[in-house]
């Protein structure tokens, strides 16, 4: 369980959030680089941070840890990965991924 601190949590509602995400093997070499962007619709201890993708409104969830989250100098964010370019954003993050022994592809 993570402890959320609410004030954070309440502030962060309705902001955007661009997150990378590196899934890494058990060896700690990457397989593969993710983008995403989105609005932040809830954060609780269940669900994580939860975000309605920028892309097609579908709900992603990222990690809880609000600490991770710094906020974005203004400006234009390309996400090659997705062909789209989020202006502003409030709030970056990145994250690694690691598979456990056993599950690498």
């Amino acid at each position: 369980m993570t402890d959320i601190d609410p004030r954070k949590a309440h502030s962060m509602i309705g902001k955007t959030v661009l997150a990378g995400i590196t899934y890494l093997d058990a060896d700690g070499n990457a397989l593969e680089h993710r983008q995403l962007a989105g609005e932040v619709l809830r954060i609780n201890d269940e669900e994580g941070v939860v975000l309605a993708s920028a892309l097609d409104g579908q709900e992603v969830f990222l990690p809880p840890t609000l600490d991770h989250y710094t906020p974005a100098a203004p400006g234009d964010y390309t996400l090659r990965s997705m062909a789209l370019t989020i202006t502003d954003p409030d709030y970056l993050c990145t994250w690694d991924v690691r598979l456990a022994p056993g599950n690498d592809p």
